[in-house]
């Protein structure tokens, strides 16, 4: 298990985009937090890292429950289950970058990303389910 500090949004954001340098475009992450945390500003700066084509912008798929973009790297697809209880991300896996908001199945998860409120930042928890991630994502 791995820790990082961020002080504020913009270090979010770099965190995303220095993460999506070690990605080989089939993973599946599952994000964690309570609401206004930090993943969604975390999927925005994954997207960045990836280089998320042009006239896309990020947004919450809270109502939605899925958005897709299109990046430079392939798909990147932004699934939100706060209010949803039954849903198949399985559908998805294999499709391209997969994050999870509010996951339930964590055996999925190829890395799961906790954000805890920790004084004015947010204290990053994560945890790597497989070894060939940890690997690309750690080192």
């Amino acid at each position: 298990m791995d820790e990082i500090f961020l002080k504020d949004e913009q270090e979010t954001i770099n965190f995303g985009k220095e993460f999506a340098k070690r990605l080989k475009g089939d993973e599946v992450i599952c994000l964690l937090g309570d609401l206004g945390s930090g993943k969604t500003t975390f999927v925005k700066g994954l997207a960045e890292g990836l280089g998320i084509r042009e006239g896309y912008q990020v947004r919450s798929p809270t109502f939605t429950i899925v958005n897709e973009y299109p990046t430079q790297r392939g798909r990147l697809i932004h699934i939100d289950l706060y209010r949803v209880e039954d849903f198949d991300v399985e559908q998805f896996v294999g499709e391209g970058i997969v994050v999870v908001e509010w996951a339930r199945n964590l055996e999925l998860c190829d890395c799961i990303i906790e954000f805890l409120f920790e004084g004015d930042g947010r204290r990053v928890v994560l945890k790597f389910n497989k070894k060939e991630v940890r690997y690309g994502l750690s080192g």
